[in-house]
C-alpha cells in the first residue's frame, strides 16, 4: 500500500515447484483469488524458480545471499514499480543468479504481507486485472514471471494487459535469459514493445572483486566451498550446478548408466581429497580407476573420459581439462561435496599409495603435502592398533628416507603377527643395522612359508658362514681351508657381515 493505493507484484518466469499452482495451465476465470496467494514472507524462493543448493549438514535450503553490485539500482527500480506500477525485467547468462538476485531485491524492497502470484508458464492471465479490482484484501499484490518468454502471449502478458496491471500500480518482476531478452526485444517480435517499455537490469556471471570480497567474508560451508572450489566458473553456476553434478555422477554407477565413467571421476574426486588440487596426470587417473575394479566389457578408458568431460548447461563437465590434453581436474563443486556428503567412502590407501608413487617423480604433483595427509591418516589407525596402517606408515617411512621410523613400525606389526612386516624388518635390519637382529625375525618368516624368506635367510648364514670359515682359515685352521675350497669359496664377491 502506499498512499492508500492497492499496489500489486507480480514476477514472470519459470516456476518450478510452486504447489499452490502446480497443474496445468490455469484458463480464464480460474486464476486462485488473491487473498490466497502467499505472501512474501511465506513464499519459498524454490517456488519461484530459485535453484537449490547442497545441502549435507544444517545448513538451510539456500546460502546466504551475497549483495551483487547492481543491487542499488535494482533496490530503486523495485520501489518504482512497487509504487507506480509496471514491469522490471532482470536478464543475465543461464545460471547467473537471476531469480535470486531479483527475489531477494523483492524481499528487500516490499511489504513483508505483499501477496505473491507466481503462475505457470502458460498460464492465461486475462482475468488477473479483475481478480485485483475485485479482491477484498487491500493488502500489496506483486506478479512473478521466472522466464518471462513462457508468460508472454495473447492469452498471457502483454502491453494491454500491462497497462491494466499499472493502472493498478501492481509491479511485475520477470526474469530472461541474455539470449531469450534480445529475440524478443529485437527486431519484429510480439513482445518487443513490451519489453521496451519495461525497465532492465543486466547481471554478470563474473562477480567483480568488490562482490568476490563480500563472499569471501560469508561462513556458510556451501559459500566457503565457492571461494575455494569453483575454477574458472561463476559463483552462482558452481552454486547452481553443484547438486545437478552430484546427482548425475552418483547416479551413473549403475550398470545401465555409466559405471566406467563413474569410477573414472571418482578417481580424479578422491585424487582431489588427497590433496591434489592442481592438475592430475591421466597416466594417474588409469592406474587408480583400476582401485575401483575392472572395466566393463567393451567400454574403454577413452570412451569414459569422453563422457566424464562432456559439458553440462554449456559450463562444465564433471571433468576439466588441464593445461594439457593429458591432464584433469575434477569439477570443484565434486570435490566439495564429497568431502561434506555422509555417504562419501574413505579414499582407499591404494588410491593414496598410488598418487604418493607418481608424485615421487611428477614435479607438478604435492608428494611432501600427500605423504604428510596420508601419514596423519594412518596415525589415526595405527594408534588403535590396525596392522595394515602400520605396515603403510613403515613404506611411507621408506618414500621419506626415515629408515628408523620403518623399522619401528615394521616391528609394531610384527609384534602383533605380521609375517610380511616381520620380513621387512629383518631386510632393513640385515642391510642397516645387524644380520644378528635380522636373524629371529627372518627365520619366523620362513617359518610361516613367506614367499622368499628361506632364500633370504639362506643367502645371510651362507654369508656370515664364508665370513667365520675365512676367519678360521686365516688362522691355519686345516678344516676351515677345505670347506672354503668348497661351495663357500667366493670370497671376493661375499661382503661382509654387518655385526658379527
Amino acid at each position: 500500500m502506499a498512499g492508500g493505493t492497492v499496489h500489486h507484484l507480480i514476477q514472470t518466469g519459470t516456476v518450478h515447484s510452486l504447489t499452490l499452482h502446480a497443474g496445468h495451465p490455469a484458463h480464464a476465470g480460474s486464476l486462485p483469488a488473491p487473498h490466497d496467494w502467499p505472501r512474501a514472507d511465506q513464499v519459498d524462493p524454490v517456488a519461484l524458480g530459485v535453484r537449490r543448493s547442497r545441502r549435507f549438514g544444517n545448513e538451510t535450503g539456500l546460502p546466504p545471499y551475497v549483495r551483487r553490485d547492481v543491487d542499488s539500482k535494482l533496490d530503486a527500480l523495485v520501489v518504482t514499480v512497487y509504487i507506480m506500477g509496471g514491469l522490471l525485467v532482470v536478464t543475465g547468462p543461464a545460471l547467473s543468479g537471476t531469480s535470486r538476485t531479483a527475489w531477494e531485491a523483492v524481499r528487500r524492497n516490499t511489504p513483508t504481507d505483499t501477496r505473491i502470484f507466481a503462475p505457470s508458464p502458460g498460464t492465461d492471465l486475462r482475468a488477473l486485472p479483475a481478480l485485483l479490482r475485485a479482491a477484498e484484501d487491500k493488502s500489496s499484490y506483486a506478479l512473478w514471471l521466472d522466464e518471462l518468454d513462457g508468460h508472454i502471449g495473447e492469452n498471457g502478458l502483454d502491453v494491454n494487459l500491462l497497462a491494466q496491471l499499472t493502472a493498478l500500480h501492481v509491479p511485475v518482476i520477470a526474469t530472461m535469459r541474455d539470449e531469450v531478452y534480445d529475440t524478443h526485444r529485437f527486431g519484429r517480435h510480439p513482445a518487443s514493445r513490451l519489453l521496451g517499455g519495461a525497465d532492465t537490469v543486466e547481471l554478470t556471471s563474473l562477480w567483480s572483486e568488490a562482490e568476490r570480497t563480500r563472499l569471501a567474508a560469508a561462513d556458510d560451508p556451501r559459500l566457503v566451498d565457492a571461494v575455494r572450489w569453483r575454477g574458472d566458473s561463476g559463483v552462482t553456476e558452481f552454486l547452481a550446478l553443484g547438486p545437478e553434478l552430484w546427482d548425475e555422477w552418483r547416479r551413473a554407477r549403475r550398470a545401465a548408466a555409466h559405471p566406467h565413467g563413474h569410477r573414472l571421476v571418482r578417481a580424479a574426486v578422491d585424487l582431489a581429497r588427497c590433496g591434489i588440487e592442481g592438475d592430475i596426470p591421466q597416466s594417474l587417473l588409469r592406474g587408480v580407476i583400476e582401485v575401483y575394479g575392472a572395466a566393463p566389457a567393451g567400454k574403454p578408458f577413452g570412451e569414459a573420459l569422453l563422457w566424464a568431460y562432456k559439458k553440462r548447461h554449456d559450463v562444465t563437465g564433471l571433468l576439466v581439462r588441464g593445461s594439457t590434453s593429458t591432464r584433469w581436474r575434477p569439477y570443484g563443486s565434486l570435490v566439495a561435496d564429497a568431502a561434506r556428503s555422509p555417504e562419501s567412502e574413505p579414499v582407499p590407501d591404494d588410491v593414496w599409495i598410488l598418487a604418493i608413487d607418481a608424485a615421487k617423480s611428477d614435479p607438478g604433483l604435492p608428494f611432501t603435502a600427500l605423504a604428510e595427509a596420508f601419514r596423519g591418516i594412518l596415525l589415526a589407525r595405527a594408534e588403535r592398533g590396525d596392522v595394515d596402517a602400520m605396515t603403510a606408515l613403515a613404506a611411507l617411512a621408506l618414500d621419506l628416507e626415515d629408515v628408523e621410523a620403518a623399522m619401528e613400525w615394521y616391528g609394531a606389526a610384527a609384534r602383533l603377527g605380521d609375517a610380511r612386516a616381520g620380513f621387512e624388518l629383518g631386510m632393513l635390519l640385515a642391510e642397516h643395522r645387524s644380520e644378528v637382529e635380522a636373524i629371529p625375525y627372518l627365520e619366523t618368516a620362513a617359518a610361516k612359508g613367506l614367499h622368499g624368506a628361506a632364500s633370504v635367510l639362506a643367502d645371510l648364514y651362507q654369508r656370515r658362514c664364508a665370513h667365520w670359515l675365512r676367519m678360521a682359515a686365516d688362522r691355519r685352521e686345516p678344516e676351515a681351508l677345505n670347506r672354503l675350497k668348497g661351495p663357500l669359496s667366493p670370497q671376493s664377491t661375499i661382503p661382509p657381515p654387518g655385526t658379527s
